[in-house]
């Protein structure tokens, strides 16, 4: 089996604080085959000039009013190429080597 690859998204409204940290904590992973996908609500707190910064290495984001996380993360879904999927709220972190580690879980 070939490595699975993780397509994350992150729903975020007004979560300038801590967001940059949560994009990090999946770029910076130990692991290549992965996407990031960031849908924000619409935010007004900086929070877009922190996406810009990382835009190059997302697969995907957007701005503008939602329905909500649970939306905002369906609308990820739907970009997301990924045989392994999660969302991460951007409040949180993942621990620097949670890809591999589940990675290594699905090895044949």
């Amino acid at each position: 089996m070939s490595n699975p690859f993780f397509s994350i998204i992150i729903p975020s409204f007004n979560q300038a604080a801590w967001l940059e940290q949560a994009i990090l904590s999946v770029l910076e992973q130990d692991y290549s085959d992965k996407e990031l996908i960031v849908m924000d609500g619409g935010s007004t707190d900086g929070s877009i000039e922190i996406i810009k910064k990382y835009e190059n290495q997302l697969a995907f984001w957007k701005s503008g009013k939602d329905g909500g996380q649970a939306d905002a993360i369906n609308q990820g879904y739907k970009k997301a190429k990924g045989n392994i999927i999660a969302y991460l709220n951007s409040d949180d972190l993942y621990a620097k080597e949670a890809f591999s580690a589940v990675a290594r879980v699905f090895e044949v």
